[in-house]
């Protein structure tokens, strides 16, 4: 074989090898995580307080995998009376698995997710309530397992 042959080998090669690279790019969903970007970003001032309102708290918030369900646990200087609260499960690689639920925890701060109504995979999870009219804000991210 000559090196004619080893040339236009190498350039077959290369094209199958960038059609398939585009091929692939073209079936990736981009979404953003946030519908409402702009919006959001007016209001970050806010979110900026709330979680310096969350961290001058000693006891600290935890979210954690169980077996069965998710655990949730706000720390009890930040329970009191609260008012409203959401807890929202961001699926970054696809939005139709996001989750939005009411913050609704029990007299000790717990409050339980089952984990039929998530897929294995990367979250990222927001909190926010207000309790005795101070805001508060946590997120971070969560591999449910």
């Amino acid at each position: 074989m000559n090196w004619g042959y080893k040339i236009l080998i190498v350039i077959v090669l290369f094209i199958i090898g960038m059609g398939t690279m585009v091929s692939i790019a073209m079936r990736q969903k981009n979404e953003m995580i946030d519908e409402q970007y702009y919006v959001k970003e007016l209001k970050h001032q806010g979110q900026i307080d709330a979680e310096n309102n969350l961290n001058r708290i000693a006891e600290k918030l935890m979210i954690k995998d169980s077996l069965g369900s998710l655990i949730l646990k706000i720390p009890e200087a930040a329970l009191p009376n609260i008012t409203e609260g959401t807890v929202v499960f961001l699926r970054p690689s696809d939005k139709r698995m996001d989750l939005n639920l009411p913050l609704q925890t029990d007299v000790s701060g717990y409050q339980f997710f089952n984990k039929s109504n998530f897929v294995k995979g990367q979250y990222k999870v927001r909190i926010s309530w207000k309790s005795e009219q101070k805001a508060y804000y946590y997120e971070q991210p969560l591999f449910v397992h």
